[in-house]
């Protein structure tokens, strides 16, 4: 009886810890339709209002705006309130590692219809114009300086066709992309470029690229349709494999390259890693994970935004982005550092360029607007202004590696836009004249796709208002006229003086507005 007994209670307890456990399993769907994505894109959008310390987060605040949510501006209040504040503490400075942190708050700025070029005083879109620290994520960085500038076809210094041939030229050979080319491709890393690429996927040299990355992620997938990064089986690859698709307009659900044994990347992140109350695991039958749940988050809401004939996830152009205008009248933006340049024609272009990490002052307080510019000192602005890093390659003989401007002068020799003497000497340390900077900034309109042709009747009717045109070297007379028509150049001075040397100040009004044409 006693045995009867014992033998009773232990099946009543495992009963009842059947029932209990059945009461907290993890819910599952044998097939991740449409409906139950729907579903847990709701369950999903719940769970992230009831964390709202993550609206301090780029992610969050991402997913919670492009699902047109209600409750946006009590995100918008608590995530730009921590972001200034993190400006005001670091002095602007998010990082001087991770440059995708200023794009990341690009993206997020902008899902909130709120413009970047006025965060606290500070414009993030100035830390996007260096390839040198853009680069130093490997293609992290400009993968993600693309996405962010192209959320709202923003204007930066750095082209996007600058980004968009770094990341062509870094894929691995067979298809994908990863940290660095000389490893193995990586399924998170050629989603992310394959989602910032995929505007361009009708370009006809970018399309062959974009065909080899997904051929890679549908090689890539597992039996049970998900996917591994550095041989661990995880949610948030299947999450950027499916912004990515949704982003190229392939259908991660239905698509045949993305089904394995009956089983798409759906069937995988919420069978395998879906808790039914909103979260996300990072590993299987792990716990719920802050990271883990933002990225599926987004994967939910990039596969929503693609079904219902939206735009993509990062393609803001359907949202009315607003300037900020409260911030003060001291701003970073107009602050002006120096004390010689109040009375100077080329203040705002002086100031602007510092702003950018573009020119310098001779001290701190000091630009001295009227001193001459050397032939070095203009090379490297301009390899700075369009976005170069440095190379050593430039062949001069008196221009030696260890010099500061040699790599920035093989930057500009690069571009095309300068050149040498018959004696293979640059003289890096000779002042340039205006009729040379007008040759040199003539020679970056050119190579950055703006139209320099001037028909012969119209560029005598531009130069011969200067009394003194014919002292124009022949082959500075076209980048002269070009730079007096395009307001480069004053055409309300009284001579043109081509062989006068430049000035710091006249050389930043050139570049200044060399720049805001090529940003359109």
């Amino acid at each position: 009886m006693n045995n009867f007994k014992r033998i009773s209670i232990i099946l009543s307890i495992a009963f009842i810890i059947s029932i209990i456990g059945g009461a907290f399993q993890n819910k599952s769907y044998a097939k991740a339709d449409t409906a139950n994505i729907e579903k847990v894109l709701n369950e999903t959008l719940e769970y992230m209002l009831k964390n709202k310390e993550g609206f301090s987060d780029a992610w969050a605040v991402i997913g919670m705006a492009r699902n047109n949510n209600y409750s946006v501006d009590n995100i918008s209040e608590t995530y730009v309130k921590t972001l200034k504040k993190e400006l005001n503490d670091k002095k602007g400075i998010l990082s001087i590692s991770k440059y995708s942190d200023y794009s990341k708050a690009i993206i997020a700025l902008t899902s909130l219809g709120i413009s970047p070029e006025n965060v606290g005083g500070y414009n993030l879109l100035l830390n996007l114009i260096d390839m040198e620290k853009i680069t130093i994520q490997g293609i992290n960085g400009p993968l993600w300086a693309l996405l962010a500038i192209n959320s709202n076809n923003y204007t930066s210094t750095i082209s996007k066709e600058t980004l968009i041939n770094h990341i062509l030229t870094h894929e691995i050979k067979g298809g994908g992309w990863s940290l660095s080319s000389d490893t193995a491709a990586d399924v998170d890393i050629t989603a992310m470029v394959l989602t910032s690429i995929s505007k361009y996927k009708n370009r006809s040299d970018v399309m062959p690229y974009i065909e080899r990355g997904v051929e890679f992620l549908s090689n890539s997938q597992n039996a049970d349709g998900g996917f591994e990064t550095l041989s661990q089986v995880n949610s948030e690859s299947s999450s950027q494999v499916i912004i990515a698709l949704s982003s190229l307009g392939i259908d991660a659900l239905n698509d045949s390259r993305f089904i394995k044994n009956n089983k798409s990347i759906m069937d995988d992140l919420i069978q395998n890693f879906y808790n039914g109350q909103g979260g996300f695991y990072h590993l299987k039958n792990g716990n719920v994970d802050k990271i883990a749940t933002e990225q599926g988050f987004l994967a939910l809401t990039a596969y929503s935004r693609f079904k219902k004939g939206e735009k993509s996830l990062y393609d803001m152009s359907d949202i009315k982005v607003i300037v900020e205008d409260n911030q003060g009248s001291d701003t970073e933006i107009t602050k002006n550092p120096f004390m010689d340049i109040d009375s100077d024609d080329e203040k705002e272009a002086i100031i602007h360029l510092n702003k950018m990490g573009i020119i310098k002052g001779m001290t701190e307080t000091q630009f001295q607007p009227n001193k001459s510019i050397s032939r070095a000192e203009l090379a490297t602005l301009l390899a700075r202004a369009l976005g170069k890093g440095e190379n050593q390659d430039h062949g001069f003989s008196d221009v030696k590696k260890g010099d500061w401007y040699s790599g920035y002068i093989g930057s500009a020799k690069q571009l095309g836009l300068i050149n040498g003497y018959p004696d293979n000497t640059f003289k890096p340390n000779s002042n340039i004249t205006r009729e040379e900077a007008a040759m040199i900034i003539y020679n970056g309109a050119k190579a950055n796709g703006i139209d320099v042709t001037m028909g012969e009747v119209e560029l005598r009717n531009y130069l011969s208002q200067f009394p003194d045109y014919l002292d124009i070297a022949k082959w500075g007379k076209e980048a002269l006229g070009f730079s007096v028509k395009k307001a480069y150049i004053s055409n309300s001075i009284l001579n043109i003086e081509p062989k006068r040397d430049a000035t710091r100040s006249e050389v930043a009004g050139m570049l200044y507005r060399l720049l805001k044409d090529i940003e359109g």
